[in-house]
């Protein structure tokens, strides 16, 4: 993640509100199945206290609290927050604060910290310390992860020539399910190295019919976008679309790798 990585925090809080709604608008949300298996290991209960660190706009929240808890999401970018706060408004022991995980006040222990896409984005060090300090014995870290929606073999060179037509390199990788599988296991090797143990790792391919216009904000909520000058980002934009469209018609197949990663803080 070198363009976030380079940002000051204050940078780093603001990085994604341009794109705020277009995360919300393309982005996936996670598979049922993995919502179920992480609760049914992480011993979900109606009163559990869960962190969420990264909450985003509330894309894994919504599901998670459904199932019951009382949420404390911290999460940096207030359009996120503002955007999470409608979003969850029917559910009223979800609570906010903006602010870092390692900056934020934090009514401590926690039974579950649960990270979805955003393990990466905190500081490895500070960042994985706190979680074993708010984490009561016994707890559990529930990391899930999305790789961004490809488009399947047959469409991925005119999805890729209509990138090149806009002037923008597609900025996502196709990979294996195996791959990509290794990749969202090493995410998780600063957990591996303070007190906890592997519960689960598992994950399952989906496929997704995506809307032009969705596949287009899927790519305005990515890093490499958000990167481009305001004026440039509108003007590929509207060649994407305009592109996309002529190739492929109005929707791109699309498949996806999900993973949910679970461990738990040693009882001492």
């Amino acid at each position: 993640m070198p363009v976030y990585d380079e940002k000051t925090d204050d940078e780093k809080a603001r990085w994604y509100s341009s794109g705020a709604r277009f995360y919300v608008e393309g982005r996936p949300r996670y598979p049922a199945a993995l919502i179920a298996a992480a609760a049914a290991v992480a011993g979900w209960r109606t009163d559990s206290r869960v962190l969420e660190i990264g909450s985003g706009p509330g894309t894994a929240t919504q599901d998670f609290a459904a199932l019951g808890g009382r949420f404390t999401c911290v999460e940096p970018n207030a359009d996120f927050v503002a955007i999470a706060r409608e979003i969850l408004a029917a559910f009223p022991d979800v609570s906010f604060q903006t602010s870092t995980l390692e900056q934020a006040d934090l009514p401590v222990p926690f039974d579950i910290v649960l990270a979805a896409s955003s393990f990466h984005w905190i500081d490895q060090q500070r960042g994985v310390r706190r979680i074993g300090e708010v984490l009561a014995p016994g707890g559990f870290a529930v990391l899930l992860w999305n790789k961004e929606p490809q488009p399947v073999a047959g469409q991925a060179e005119a999805v890729e020539e209509a990138f090149r037509r806009s002037g923008y390199k597609q900025p996502i990788a196709r990979q294996s399910r195996d791959d990509v599988a290794a990749v969202f296991r090493g995410l998780a090797r600063p957990l591996q190295a303070e007190a906890f143990e592997e519960r689960l790792f598992c994950h399952v391919e989906l496929a997704e019919n995506y809307g032009i216009e969705r596949f287009v904000a899927l790519h305005r909520s990515l890093s490499p976008f958000l990167a481009l000058a305001p004026e440039r980002q509108e003007r590929v934009a509207k060649a994407l679309t305009e592109n996309l469209r002529a190739l492929l018609g109005p929707v791109i197949p699309t498949t996806r790798i999900s993973a949910a990663h679970i461990f738990q803080k040693a009882e001492r």
